[in-house]
């Protein structure tokens, strides 16, 4: 993603060279919305990857509470 990032700053380096040393608001609103697309496909994909950890982490206690289940606290 930083690539990505040095990738775009590269971009309005090339746009400030070409008019003169000034951005358009218009090209600050297209590397905006880039920028904020592949943060968006980052974030997802961040979640699909722990909602698929929490799942498994809740299957492996499931399975070890089974076989060692916790004592009620009326025993102690």
């Amino acid at each position: 993603m930083s690539k990505k990032i040095i990738e775009t700053e590269q971009e309005v380096e090339e746009v400030k060279n070409s008019n003169n040393g000034v951005v358009s608001s218009e090209d600050k609103a297209k590397e905006a919305i880039d920028n904020l697309k592949l943060q968006l496909e980052e974030h997802l994909k961040q979640s699909d990857y722990h909602k698929t950890m929490a799942t498994k982490a809740q299957g492996a206690l499931e399975v070890l509470l089974q076989l060692y289940p916790e004592k009620e606290n009326s025993e102690s």
